[in-house]
């Protein structure tokens, strides 16, 4: 390594942002361009006071996925990459970021105007390596799924440039893409001046008390009002002011998928996560019987078709900084801005006593029948019920496990990890890895469909190598499960085919995670199913991978009502 200059550099004012705003651990995938940064990191006298830990990754993918679900405990993340290669692979999980609202900065170092780069480039006519040949082309992919995406080109405009785009990340919730040119990792440049500015979102104050008013009005006025709690929440740091207005309104409140665990579920008013027909009983018919949804915070996706149709005119959606009552919205009104007014309009209203309580957070049984000592999804759910503990956090993949762990009873905020908007399989098992890094004492326990799994199978080196203990259970059974369910349900109900391509390649998991230095199971029974249980929870310091061995044709009963959309029924 050449030795690290005396001056302050630009390597070093990003270190040290990154610090101020929260960031301990960066995770990364190495390459030239970039690696320099990573000189900066690795010394630990370079910036004794704000370090940063480097967290080496096997894939973009599994560094991108870490740094997504550090964020959601953080409050932010960071992902570092080399130039073309590994910023376009970066880019799957960027956007999902976005999608979810997390701010993580995605960093890439590219070529810069060293002699070796683009003058080197230019006058003999040659291809740099890693590049498309347009140097702007990694920037212009990440401009439609960031809030700021910049190539930083000079060293006296870098600090500016870096925090304008920390401070939009954090005002927004949303992801930033930094690349720099690599010839700036050494440049000097000034040091920070007073702490990040973080600019406030666009507020309106007439819009705000004129939405408060008539949301207030609509509550005021309905016999079955419900609260829809969102991931804005998380988010800004909201948790605790809609638990207030929960309790000064007396209103039950669900949950989407995607916020689920946004308060512990001992919360009074708590009725269940809102999954549409994938839903338990209690929790569908709440919100069917429900004569206004009062949404904060929450982004609705196509799950909540059903419900968009039939109440679109008699739903308050608070989301991204607007508010929807009814046809007619209202711009500039932060969440935190309208929960407050919504508090102040309703100050004067009796709390109300509830109209609707929680059922039990069941697991549906199996939809057919399978032999007695076989585990199935509806068996190995239901033994989670009990199994899990409260300082777990469940990390389900978008699987056929993800809408059946939803109804485990999660009973403190933030304890349920999913990327349920987004959608991309692999994701969990990679967020388990980032997970175990943001917050030690909270053992993540990832379901991890087979196909998803091995997307990212790496990361099971990464969580070994660096200590970490999460729990990975690879539900194997050869099929993408969820995928055949949505393109033909009559394989499971009919015993027609599985799609060709919908099937899996059968692997040893559990010899693979050993082989990578994890500890490791493979069970095909009940009985098998609790002595790896057992030997899991006796080891808490080691990242465990179960490989739970399912038949080929099970499939959760909530999977098959969400693909044919017909609703739980009372005695689901």
């Amino acid at each position: 390594m050449n030795p690290l200059p005396d001056h302050f550099t630009v390597s070093d004012y990003l270190i040290q942002r990154l610090y101020e705003v929260g960031l301990r651990d960066v995770f990364t995938v190495p390459g030239d361009y970039v690696a320099r940064w990573f000189d900066y990191i690795d010394d630990p006298a370079r910036n004794p006071d704000t370090p940063l830990t480097r967290l080496g990754c096997r894939s973009e993918l599994e560094a991108g996925y870490a740094a997504d679900a550090y964020t959601r405990l953080r409050g932010i993340g960071c992902a570092a990459v080399t130039y073309g290669v590994g910023a376009f692979s970066l880019v799957n999980p960027v956007a999902g970021s976005y999608v979810e609202r997390l701010p993580v900065v995605a960093i890439s170092g590219s070529p810069g105007t060293a002699t070796t780069d683009r003058p080197f480039a230019r006058t003999y006519k040659i291809l740099l390596h890693h590049a498309t040949g347009n140097y702007r082309a990694d920037r212009d992919a990440y401009q439609h799924i960031t809030v700021a995406a910049e190539i930083i080109r000079d060293a006296a405009h870098a600090p500016a440039e870096i925090d304008r785009a920390l401070g939009l990340a954090l005002a927004y919730k949303r992801p930033v893409y930094l690349e720099l040119w690599r010839n700036l990792w050494d440049a000097e440049c000034a040091r920070p001046q007073g702490p990040l500015a973080v600019p406030k979102l666009p507020r309106d104050e007439a819009a705000i008390t004129q939405a408060a008013a008539a949301a207030a009005a609509r509550i005021t006025a309905a016999e079955r009002p419900l609260f829809w709690a969102g991931i804005e929440l998380q988010r800004y740091g909201l948790q605790e002011t809609f638990g207030d207005l929960r309790t000064q309104t007396g209103l039950p409140y669900v949950t989407s998928l995607l916020a689920k665990s946004v308060l512990a579920e001992t919360t009074e008013g708590f009725v269940g996560t809102y999954t549409g027909p994938s839903s338990t009983y209690t929790t569908y018919q709440t919100v069917k019987d429900a004569d206004l949804l009062v949404v904060t915070g929450d982004l609705i996706t196509d799950d909540y078709e059903e419900i968009i149709e039939a109440d679109f005119d008699t739903m308050i959606v608070a989301y991204d900084n607007s508010v929807r009552i009814g046809a007619a919205t209202y711009s500039g009104v932060p969440l935190a801005d309208f929960l407050a007014a919504l508090a102040s309009a309703l100050k004067d209203q009796p709390t109300r006593q509830p109209w609707a309580t929680k059922g039990p957070a069941t697991i549906d049984p199996d939809y057919k029948p399978f032999p007695p000592d076989l585990i199935t999804y509806a068996r190995f759910f239901t033994r989670m019920e009990t199994w899990v503990e409260a300082d777990m956090t469940l990390v389900p993949d978008e699987s056929s496990s993800m809408y059946v762990s939803c109804n485990i009873p999660v009973n403190r905020a933030n304890g349920f990890v999913s990327q349920a908007a987004w959608g991309a399989i692999g994701y969990a098992s990679a967020a388990g890895f980032g997970l175990s890094v943001a917050d030690p004492s909270a053992r993540p326990v990832v379901f991890a469909g087979d196909g998803g799994f091995q997307m990212v199978a790496q990361t099971i080196s990464s969580m070994a190598h660096y200590g970490r203990n999460p729990v990975v259970f690879v539900m194997e059974n050869a099929i993408y499960g969820i995928e055949q369910a949505l393109t033909n349900s009559a394989t499971y109900t009919d015993d027609q085919p599985f799609n060709a391509y919908n099937k899996i390649p059968k692997w040893e998991y559990a010899e693979f995670a050993r082989a990578l230095g994890a500890k490791a199971a493979r069970v095909t029974t009940l009985e098998h199913l609790e002595q790896a249980l057992a030997d899991v929870k006796a080891d808490p310091d080691h990242v465990w991978l179960v490989q739970v061995v399912l038949p080929e044709r099970d499939i959760p009963s909530e999977i098959l009502r969400l693909a044919t959309s017909i609703p739980p029924s009372r005695g689901e």
